[in-house]
């Protein structure tokens, strides 16, 4: 009797590739270099509006475009929480004053990218490949970092967590999906998954892109047992939210202390697109960001020297609300960077104004190019690359001054 590949998935309880649950791992060559830091890239789907997260209570234009949306002063009941008498954090994100107070985290204000387009598809291609030209550039600026800064032989050295791989990670350095690290297992029916494995590992041995990638998807299945990364509990008291969001930045977490060689790590959160009564939509989401990423700093504690995280969306919203009570699809909005590297207690801002004369096109103007943050970022936190190939047509303009040099 010939038994195929086919008989033996059909017997094993596998439906056949992908052999992992429930996305393929793509692994190869690649290992951390000493000396950077872990990068978790948070997106927020949907364009977040930075007028509101991050309040110019001082430009008395925020209250004159937006009077019933308008976030109060400090002091005024629901009031902003004052940054630095300019600027104040939305209520909502009150689990961020603290490290901002602490000096961890910083804000940049009035950062984006200067594009005519307001459509999610389109800014987001634009983000995450980290250019304008997206006709003849196909890969993700994440996925060029690290193929420029080049790491060694560690599997989990980049991890797209989520649903699907993010754009930004895109590309030909290895990257591994991760929905969950309780779902990173071989998909069987069989009670003998440990003979399942062995088998497979014996029939794909032949020198073909499939058969490499089946290996390097099985050998990544055994370093993440032998690492268990889901016993390291949270520390030190931090409590995430039980959210998709909270459980995914634990998760995150639980690689960095499981010292598996994690140097980049991306994540979303959605559900930012506030187009009618945004104040009811948006407090809970800040609130679910700002608390995740409030436990984030708290669990990984003194390890925290070595992790930077960065948060960015699309766009950001029109200056003046909308008949809903909402906001529309505009430009420039706010970002957060978070970590020990951090110059904090800052609101980094050319502001640009809210009078009618300085908008673009009716909306919040792009005066700090994200890609200076993250430029910046690479430069002094990360070991340096090729910026020019990261960000295509992009010249870096001075620093912000937003991390410190690793020593």
């Amino acid at each position: 009797m010939n038994f195929t590949r086919r008989d033996f998935f059909k017997a094993a309880g596998l439906a056949g590739l992908p052999l992992l649950a429930p996305r393929f791992v793509f692994a190869a060559d690649g290992a951390p270099t000493t000396g950077q830091d872990v990068l978790v890239v948070v997106f927020q789907r949907g364009g977040m509006d930075g007028l509101q997260a991050v309040v110019p209570h001082a430009d008395a234009n925020y209250y004159r475009l937006r009077p019933s949306i308008a976030i109060p002063r400090p002091g005024a009941a629901n009031g902003a929480i004052d940054l630095d008498g300019f600027f104040g954090l939305n209520p909502a994100a009150q689990a961020l004053k603290p490290l901002y107070d602490a000096g961890r985290l910083a804000v940049v204000h009035a950062a984006g990218l200067k594009s005519a387009s307001r459509s999610h598809f389109d800014c987001q291609d634009m983000y995450e490949r980290g250019t304008l030209d997206t006709l003849s550039v196909f890969d993700g600026w994440l996925n060029r970092y690290l193929q420029s800064n080049a790491g060694g032989e560690d599997t989990f050295e980049a991890l797209g967590v989520g649903r699907a791989v993010q754009g930004s990670l895109r590309g030909t350095a290895p990257v591994i999906g991760l929905s969950s690290i309780a779902n990173f297992r071989l998909s069987t029916n069989s009670g003998r998954a440990t003979e399942v494995a062995d088998t497979l590992s014996l029939l794909f041995d032949a020198p073909s892109l499939l058969s490499r990638t089946a290996r390097s998807a099985l050998s990544a299945l055994e370093e993440m047992a032998a690492a268990n990364p889901a016993q390291g509990a949270p520390a030190n008291g931090a409590t995430y939210p039980n959210t998709t969001f909270g459980n995914q930045m634990k998760e995150i977490a639980q690689m960095i202390k499981a010292g598996v060689g994690l140097r980049v790590a991306a994540v979303d959160i959605g559900g930012w697109d506030h187009h009618e009564n945004i104040n009811n939509n948006l407090t809970p989401l800040l609130t679910e960001l700002s608390n995740t990423l409030a436990a984030f700093d708290t669990d990984l504690g003194t390890a925290m020297a070595n992790v930077s995280v960065v948060t960015m969306t699309e766009f950001g919203r029109r200056a003046f609300q909308n008949a809903s009570n909402g906001t529309d699809h505009g430009a420039a909005t706010a970002m957060f960077v978070l970590g020990g590297g951090v110059v904090g207690r800052q609101v980094s801002a050319r502001w640009p104004g809210l009078t009618d004369a300085n908008l673009f096109t009716g909306d919040l103007d792009v005066t700090t190019d994200y890609r200076a943050v993250l430029s910046e970022l690479i430069e002094r936190r990360l070991g340096g690359a090729d910026l020019e190939r990261v960000f295509p047509g992009y010249s870096p303009r001075p620093h912000p001054g937003l991390f410190l040099p690793r020593a």
